[in-house]
């Protein structure tokens, strides 16, 4: 007898939901959303319902939900009795998880190209903000250490973007470059706790503009195998032989294809076809097309390209419970919205990794934030929301 397909409905019309429907393909029958602004809409030609709708099939269709808001929404449908479920992050850790090597995601994303106003009725309507919540709550008070930690090699970047704070037409930082004494020296002390959470040579600038971002990636797989190991670059300065070089050290990598038109830059052009010779690779790398002109997150009230900033008073923020962002220098920053280095919470010339982490000013920020955001000065305006 042949085998019955199991018929998908994905749960979440977003980024994550676009993935799914990559790996999901045919299967799919529609998507569901918690958003009204997307119904009766369609990606790839699938309509997007309301969770309500989806109720009364739920012993029709196996329901895959596709979010970095996944935890928030496994327990909505928990309470609407739908057992039939799985989640798309579930065993997936990378921030594209798709073996589409050409990723758009302005296609079928009305929250995408937005105005400003857009933007901030977008964030205020945001179920994440919740989610965020309940996850502080979880974790406040545990002695937990970071699990993704970002090391910004050089702080400079070669890019133009409007929306960010440190690109090359807005960057006010003194120049840095981070010493190979210091680098080895946080490996090292990473290698020890046998760290196995995110790794990043990188922060706010271009990695690829520090000579030696290679040999740096060889280290620290040798030192942390278990690590994930991710890199972002606008891929300006990726050259094949550099691509090839450093790839086998990474878990994923995202090439950022800042292009208004959103078409290939000349790296890109070479790096789709060598990983259309070598499909394995697909499975790493994903070449983002990203727009340089357009509005994204406050940045804590850093965003050049921001006029109106709203306040979120009583929301909080995982961040500083969850992510470690060190600068060249070695001084640690609030997090990966603090480009500028506006806030030290910490000195690893003089502290340890652990000392660091468990340092007054990082529990003070901790206390501050889990109270709202009114209660730092550089959170009050930022309206960035994520899950770490």
């Amino acid at each position: 007898m042949e085998r019955t397909i199991e018929k998908i409905v994905i749960f979440g019309a977003g980024n994550v939901g676009r993935m799914a429907l990559q790996i999901y393909k045919e299967n799919v029958v529609y998507f569901i959303d918690n958003n009204e602004k997307l119904y009766n809409k369609t990606i790839d030609g699938l309509l997007i319902k309301s969770v309500t709708e989806f109720v009364g099939e739920k012993d029709k269709y196996r329901l895959v939900i596709a979010s970095y808001n996944q935890k928030m929404m496994e327990r909505q449908i928990s309470e609407l009795g739908i057992t039939n479920y799985e989640l798309f992050l579930e065993e997936r850790h990378g921030y594209y998880e798709t073996e589409e090597l050409i990723f758009n995601p302005y296609i079928d994303n009305e929250q995408r190209l937005v105005t400003e106003q857009e933007y901030n009725e977008n964030v205020e309507k945001s179920f994440l903000r919740e989610a965020v919540r309940q996850e502080v709550d979880r974790i406040y008070g545990k002695q937990e250490i970071f699990s993704h930690i970002e090391i910004e090699t050089v702080n400079r970047c070669n890019g133009n973007c409007d929306f960010c704070p440190v690109s090359k037409k807005n960057d006010t930082r003194e120049y840095m470059k981070m010493s190979r004494q210091l680098f080895e020296s946080i490996i090292e002390q990473l290698a020890e706790m046998d760290y196995s959470g995110k790794l990043a040579l990188f922060s706010n600038n271009e990695p690829f503009l520090d000579d030696d971002i290679i040999s740096k990636h060889k280290y620290a797989r040798q030192r942390l195998p278990k690590a994930r190991m991710h890199l972002f670059t606008n891929g300006t300065l990726l050259t094949l032989d550099k691509f090839i070089d450093i790839i086998p050290y990474l878990d994923e990598l995202v090439i950022d294809n800042y292009q208004q038109e959103l078409k290939l830059i000349k790296p890109c052009v070479e790096i789709v076809r060598y990983c259309e010779e070598h499909s394995e690779l697909k499975k790493k790398v994903t070449i983002v097309l990203r727009k340089p002109h357009e509005i994204l997150s406050s940045r804590g009230g850093d965003a050049p390209n921001r006029e109106e900033m709203r306040t979120y008073p009583s929301d909080t923020c995982v961040l500083p419970f969850k992510q470690m962002i060190i600068r060249p220098d070695g001084k640690v920053s609030l997090c990966c919205c603090d480009p500028l280095g506006k806030n030290t919470l910490a000195d690893l010339n003089k502290e340890t990794l652990f000392e660091a982490w468990n340092n007054q000013r990082y529990k003070m920020v901790r206390e501050c934030i889990q109270k709202g955001r009114k209660e730092w000065k550089h959170c009050e305006k930022c309206d960035y929301f994520s899950l770490g």
